[in-house]
């Protein structure tokens, strides 16, 4: 008779076994970070806010995105898109400095990009900005999570 202890680890490692065979790192991640980021400000980068919205709308999950916007939290599509209907600028000027990107365990994408960026009348400012590209039922890709902070020191 085995003990059950051994079976217990037996389980766990059988269990280990079945996560590992599943994951799935996406051998091109760094083309699909690319252009999506790409995509994504050739949208984000428009002055009028319901413009945005409809360009960025196919980009998140109805339900399972997260979107933290200067400390702000939004969730599901149409909290992040309402969020960005209320952007108060109407002219934007962007300047990436770099995307890294790294390949997840379950075929998602980290992405995170490091620029400049001008709205109105205001200063140029740096901003990080990182993304979670979970993959989704179509083949695609959906913003799982994101989020945006400008760089801002206090003196």
């Amino acid at each position: 008779m085995i003990p059950f202890a051994l079976l217990l680890y037996r389980q766990s490692l059988l269990v280990l076994l079945m996560i590992f065979l599943k994951m799935s790192f996406n051998p091109d991640y760094e083309s699909v970070a690319n252009a999506f980021i790409q995509h994504y400000y050739s949208k984000f980068d428009v002055g009028d806010g319901l413009t945005r919205a409809q360009g960025l709308s196919d980009l998140y999950d109805p339900e399972n995105s997260y979107m933290t916007f200067e400390g702000q939290q939004a969730k599901g599509r149409d909290g992040i898109l309402q969020k960005f209907t209320t952007l108060g600028f109407t002219k934007i000027q962007r300047a990436i400095t770099v995307i890294d990107s790294q390949p997840l365990y379950d075929g998602s994408i980290q992405v995170m990009v490091l620029g400049q960026l001008k709205t109105d009348e205001d200063p140029i400012n740096p901003f990080s900005q990182v993304f979670i590209l979970r993959p989704n039922n179509q083949g695609s890709f959906f913003i799982g999570n994101e989020i945006f902070r400008l760089d801002l020191h206090n003196n």
